[in-house]
């Protein structure tokens, strides 16, 4: 979360169990767990009431063109066997033309 490692988190605790005394760690540890619990729960429901308001002012247009998006992207994508397909004939077609053809006599 803090990109901290364990050899931090120990030093921060040794000088936290030196400064406030063994007996009031536990709990300062369970208020600050308490405090980032409710940050947390806050964080959520306000990422959640954005959400819903967002929604609401995009409307169902937003809905009708996110599934237009979907189907265009379905109906337009290609898969890699069905590009070697195309080129696999597209070569055959190729060569069958360079048979027909004579080649031109150097004089």
């Amino acid at each position: 979360m803090f990109n901290m490692g364990m050899t931090e988190m120990l030093i921060i605790g040794a000088i936290a169990l030196i400064v406030i005394g063994p007996a009031k760690l536990p709990d300062l540890a369970r208020a600050l767990g308490r405090g980032l619990t409710e940050f947390k729960r806050a964080t959520n429901d306000f990422k959640s009431t954005v959400a819903e308001e967002v929604e609401k002012a995009a409307g169902p247009e937003a809905k009708d063109l996110a599934n237009l998006a979907k189907d265009v992207r379905q109906k337009t994508s290609f898969n890699s066997k069905s590009i070697g397909d195309y080129l696999e004939t597209a070569a055959d077609v190729i060569e069958a033309g360079s048979k027909d053809k004579e080649k031109p006599k150097q004089s």
